[in-house]
């Protein structure tokens, strides 16, 4: 049950990354975050993120300016 319970807070977490992130894009670009990353750049980002502890607006910036 603790696994399935890990899995599901995961998910929570990605989608509220996801989300975020796109905010981010939409506000500093006009567009979303689809349009300036792939699918595998944007789990990188989410890992690197779980893993730093970054906020999500600090982890946007270098992306941005690189578009």
């Amino acid at each position: 049950m603790s696994t399935l319970t890990s899995f599901r807070q995961n998910d929570i977490s990605h989608a509220a990354f996801l989300d975020a992130l796109s905010g981010e894009f939409i506000a500093r670009t006009g567009c979303g975050v689809y349009v300036y990353l792939n699918p595998q750049d944007i789990h990188r980002l989410f890992d690197d993120y779980r893993q730093h502890g970054a906020s999500i607006r600090d982890m946007v910036r270098p992306w941005i300016r690189g578009a």
